[in-house]
């Protein structure tokens, strides 16, 4: 048997710099002590980044960064059946690691200060979400006194320049309803609206090196990271909902329609249960870029709808799921307050969708109470 702790250096270098994320790198390094030591781990990037931003003589605003990781994850001594999970790391500003729901931010309790042996686990990245924390300190002299109002947004981040040491990301504009755009080298807030794709956008993404963003009506545009536009056919739908998701090397736009005409007034109230949606339709842009094209069947693909971001794996990785299917999450709402999310599974041949208790293996799959912990 070939001793690997005496692969040449050079070649294990090459090897390390094809590797695209940080945990491939240490699954490399887990392999021996001297591996472990010839390769050096990139430093840890945008975990929780302050983002400048303008005064404003009301209120304190401040902007922080925040990356979280969703991870395939199987035990090295497989079972039978074989188990694997999906999984939402989070590591805070302190260095401690939290499990999060894959399709939300919900803490996964009695995961806290979560420890992963890569010795005892098989770990594959799927992808990276990022979001922009809000915080508004408002001072006493306001009407309503000093208080804090803390709002979360999505956000699209690509990593730029020569060694990928800087980033640019795009986000909803909350104000304007437009677009806002922000690279870490200059430090600066850019406003886009000078098109109507940015002008109620909905769902934003990065795909090939650019940023994509999508509004009610399906107007979408693509920008680079200096700016540069191209406008994509226009779905002219109006579908409650739209979500941005790569699978298969292309990218997909999936729309949400509501079940009955002003559907969406009711969402909130407690009269209201159950999926608010009626049925998806799935297209994917053309090679070209520049116009979408329906998609009867997903084929193996299983797309998953988050709160922040979506993502897409394959059924043949997923013990005892099924292709073909949407697995969603939506808002659960009490007196038109908050009150949780619910998940559920649409199969899209057939368009039949129930509660993600309903398939036992897809649940078990997004709520790993079987996992086990260790702590830090």
């Amino acid at each position: 048997m070939a001793d690997w702790s005496q692969l040449p250096q050079d070649l294990l270098h090459l090897i390390a710099k094809r590797l695209k994320t940080r945990i491939d790198l240490l699954r490399l390094r887990s392999i021996c002590s001297s591996w472990r030591s010839s390769i050096v781990l990139p430093p840890k990037q945008h975990r929780y980044t302050p983002i400048p931003t303008t005064d404003d003589s009301k209120f304190t605003l401040s902007l922080d960064l925040s990356e979280h990781t969703v991870y395939l994850i199987e035990p090295q001594q497989q079972g039978s059946p074989p188990k694997r999970w999906l999984v939402k790391v989070f590591q805070d500003q302190h260095g401690r690691m939290h499990l999060l729901d894959p399709l939300s931010r919900s803490k996964v309790v009695g995961f806290d200060n979560l420890l992963l042996d890569l010795r005892e686990f098989k770990v594959f990245e799927l992808c990276q979400e990022h979001v922009l924390h809000r915080t508004a300190t408002y001072e006493a002299h306001e009407p309503w006194g000093s208080r804090q109002v803390v709002e979360v947004d999505k956000v699209a981040l690509m990593c730029v320049g020569p060694e990928n040491n800087d980033f640019a990301l795009v986000t909803p504009h909350r104000d304007s309803g437009g677009l806002a755009f922000f690279n870490s080298r200059i430090q600066q807030w850019i406003t886009i609206g000078s098109h109507l794709a940015t002008s109620s956008c909905i769902a934003v993404t990065h795909f090939e090196g650019k940023f994509y963003a999508v509004d009610t009506k399906g107007r979408t545009i693509s920008i680079d990271q200096f700016l540069d536009s191209k406008v994509v056919t226009n779905l002219g739908s109006d579908a409650y909902m739209k979500y941005l998701v790569e699978a298969g090397g292309e990218l997909l736009v999936v729309e949400a329609y509501l079940p009955f005409p002003n559907a969406e007034g009711s969402i909130g109230s407690e009269s209201y249960r159950g999926l608010c949606i009626d049925y998806f339709e799935v297209f994917k842009l053309n090679k070209e870029g520049d116009k979408w094209v329906k998609v009867n069947s997903l084929g193996d693909w299983v797309l998953f709808l988050g709160v922040y971001s979506s993502f897409s794996v394959l059924a043949s990785e997923l013990p005892g799921c099924k292709g073909n299917c949407i697995v969603v999450t939506q808002p659960r709402w009490k007196e038109f307050n908050l009150d949780g999310h619910d998940t559920y599974v649409v199969e899209l041949e057939s368009g039949r969708s129930e509660p993600l208790e309903n398939y036992p293996d897809f649940s078990k799959l997004l709520f790993p109470g079987d996992m086990g912990t260790s702590s830090a």
